[in-house]
């Protein structure tokens, strides 16, 4: 069973790693190429599921509109960030 978790564990690392690098080409990409590129579709497309929660939670604050970060993006970045520090914690 331990192995089991073990590889459960590694999995979940593994997807979380991926998802955060597709994060940031998705950050890099949007300075250089439009939103029709093919690599700046598949990084919305894997992203924007974990980003979406975030952004329903914080729709909600009327006064985050005016700053001119993504806070719901960082914040499923950083989200996602400890969770993955956190996961060979528990494991």
């Amino acid at each position: 069973m331990h192995v089991l978790a073990l590889i459960l564990a590694r999995t979940v690392l593994a997807a979380i790693g991926i998802l955060e690098l597709c994060m940031f080409a998705r950050v890099i990409l949007q300075f250089f190429v439009d939103q029709e590129n093919v690599l700046m579709t598949f990084c919305i497309a894997v992203t924007e599921p974990v980003i979406l929660p975030f952004r329903v939670i914080f729709s909600r604050f009327e006064a985050l509109d005016r700053i001119p970060f993504d806070i719901p993006f960082l914040a499923a970045y950083v989200s996602l960030s400890l969770l993955g520090v956190l996961l060979p914690v528990v494991s």
